[in-house]
């Protein structure tokens, strides 16, 4: 029987940004089961000394750790094992980082209707994507877009110009603390926005959203997820 993975799919997300989650999560005993696991990481990375150094070589290890387990991909592999050792990633880069004042980083999203009307939440192909996102003051920040969590479509940073086969015409404009960026909704499927702010430069991505997430995070990146968008 397939285990219900919605609570590492939507509720760890919701969780983290204070928002509260619907019936099922209260009911489902897969996610019971990884909410409690979750419970427990959470614990025991709050018990930790505050001074502690992470070991040597415990990123490649992790991540070593963590593609084993990819390669078995066809077996159901606990969340709290891997979903733990994505946690430790973003714990001992926080604790091996001085933490930035970031809470005034933010990204809106908003879509300029071109072609069909809209129904409900749905956007077309030709409607046009807006986001606009404030860093907060980061040293370094970068709005990407994703694609059916795989495609990176567009990305904009304070240092390079927007690039993305669907960027509109002047796509792109970063001025001071704001980044504005238009994607044009070229192709159906689902659309993922999100902004990366950090004190260090982030490493290139090329791993799919979850992955270039996971790498964004274990260099000390914080991350802001922008409203995902249905494409039909």
């Amino acid at each position: 029987m397939t285990r219900c993975g919605r609570f590492e799919a939507e509720a760890l997300l919701r969780i983290e940004q204070g928002l509260p989650l619907d019936e099922h999560f209260a009911t489902c005993p897969d996610c019971l089961e990884a909410r409690a696991a979750y419970d427990r990481l959470r614990g025991g990375l709050a018990s930790l000394d505050a001074d502690l150094e992470p070991p040597a070589r415990w990123q490649a290890h992790t991540w070593q750790r963590i593609e084993q387990r990819r390669t078995r991909r066809r077996r159901w592999v606990p969340w709290s094992i891997v979903g733990g050792l994505a946690a430790a990633v973003a714990a001992f880069a926080l604790l091996s980082t001085p933490s930035a004042n970031l809470a005034a980083a933010s990204l809106r999203v908003e879509i300029e209707t071109r072609g069909a009307p809209r129904r409900g939440d749905d956007a077309h192909p030709g409607d046009l994507l807006r986001l606009q996102a404030s860093t907060g003051g980061a040293r370094h920040a970068e709005v990407r877009i994703y694609r059916d969590d795989r495609e990176l479509v567009l990305r904009c940073s304070a240092d390079q110009q927007c690039t993305g086969a669907g960027v509109f015409s002047g796509g792109g404009v970063i001025e001071g603390g704001a980044i504005r960026a238009n994607l044009e909704l070229d192709a159906v499927g689902r659309y993922q926005p999100l902004l990366l702010v950090g004190r260090r430069p982030f490493p290139a991505p090329g791993a799919g959203l979850d992955g270039d997430i996971a790498a964004a995070v274990a260099a000390g990146a914080e991350v802001r997820m922008g409203r995902a968008l249905d494409v039909r």
